[in-house]
């Protein structure tokens, strides 16, 4: 028994040290919103914020970010962007299919995403994937992210592209975060563009951590300890 005990401890300690990109799950769908073609999850839209500005030469308006919006505290330097053309020489795409406002991070900005409480849900209408947008998860009161993913290893169910193609169906589409418990989330690009809308987050279910899956093989291992020295005592008695 104890030669068991070993190799389960050591797989305890293996599953308690797994970094969160293992319990992450990304899922990919087709249509603008978290419920395909319809906004029937009630996702959070930037539709009637103003966007009184244009990017010279381009049909780009565009305006301040919300401070908040739909329960989320929003800080950083992203835009509200609504472009006519769809796209403009390298400044900003609409995500496909997108005819309203949304989101822009452009080169070297950021958006931080704070939460009222712990989530382990978050999904955006993610337009143009490219290798170097990216999503940082963080928890409680650490400045370091427990979590970065960027576009090109979202390792996403199915796989998703990152060479930013403006109208691709394999780099344009609804992106869900799962199986993770955050309560910020940092949104990045270092070039242009990170573009996205619809936004959604929630808690679907309690989902284990590392650290509980890790107690519970424990758990088991000590009850099945216990069980083998009983019958050990109760055969040297007998």
């Amino acid at each position: 028994m104890r030669k068991l005990l070993a190799p389960l401890c050591a797989l305890a300690a293996l599953v308690a040290l797994s970094d969160s990109a293992r319990a992450v799950v990304v899922t990919a769908s087709s249509g603008p919103f978290s419920a395909g073609n319809s906004n029937t999850n009630n996702d959070i839209t930037f539709d009637g914020l103003a966007t009184p500005n244009t990017f010279a030469g381009t049909s780009i308006q565009w305006g301040a970010a919300p401070a908040s919006l739909g329960g989320i505290a929003f800080s950083g330097t992203a835009i509200i962007a609504k472009n006519a053309a769809g796209t403009a020489a390298g400044i900003s795409a609409t995500p496909a299919g997108d005819t309203t406002n949304y989101m822009s991070i452009l080169g070297g900005k950021s958006e931080t995403l704070t939460f009222s409480g712990a989530q382990n849900k978050f999904g955006l209408f993610w337009g143009s994937i490219d290798s170097y947008n990216s999503v940082a998860f963080y928890l409680g009161s650490s400045a370091t992210p427990f979590l970065t993913l960027f576009g090109n290893n979202l390792n996403a169910v199915p796989a998703l592209g990152f060479n930013g193609d403006q109208s691709g169906a394999l780099t344009n589409a609804y992106v869900t975060f799962t199986g993770l418990s955050f309560d910020k989330i940092v949104l990045a690009s270092s070039s242009n563009s990170f573009e996205f809308d619809n936004i959604s987050y929630g808690n679907v279910g309690p989902v284990p951590e590392p650290s509980t899956w890790a107690m519970m093989i424990l758990g088991f291992a000590g009850v099945g300890y216990m069980t083998y020295r009983r019958k050990r005592q109760a055969t040297a008695l007998a």
